[in-house]
């Protein structure tokens, strides 16, 4: 192998672009490359040797088929707020009145989003309350 020099453009395997790409390399260490920039995405990153074309395509369909394969477990606004509420007494819901003082996990009963229970008390005078069809901000302790 000829001597490296910061500059030289060498073909290398590009992990961003999947493809063998030629690139510069843009630092050494020890007379080796060690980082080298990809010319196409400007991706910078290690040596790789190049692959052939065949393989190439081959590896990148397998590791396409894996991860095809593997469900992703996604919990729903629905499944937390079901959890919530399981935690706590929905027939003990209070009626939500701004100027009331409400504790972590209490069931409110709101005319207009239903039940939900309190997330999270974000301040003296805000609260996070998760409902059925989500999260929303509400006021306590502000008289009317």
């Amino acid at each position: 192998m000829s001597e490296i020099k910061i500059g030289q453009e060498i073909e290398s395997f590009c992990g961003k672009c999947k493809s063998n790409t030629i690139h510069v390399i843009t630092s050494i260490d020890h007379e080796k490359m060690d980082k080298l920039m990809c010319k196409i995405c400007n991706a910078y990153h290690k040596y790789r040797k190049p692959k052939e074309a065949a393989q190439g395509i081959a590896e990148s369909l397998s590791t396409k088929k894996e991860k095809e394969v593997k469900p992703k477990k996604r919990r729903t606004r629905r499944d937390k707020w079901s959890r919530l509420l399981d935690t706590t007494n929905s027939e003990s819901a209070v009626d939500y009145k701004m100027d009331i003082n409400y504790e972590l996990a209490t069931a409110i009963n709101h005319k207009s989003f239903g039940i939900g229970v309190v997330k999270s008390i974000i301040d003296t005078r805000k609260i996070e309350v998760l409902f059925h069809d989500g999260e929303r901000l509400l006021v306590q302790n502000v008289s009317a």
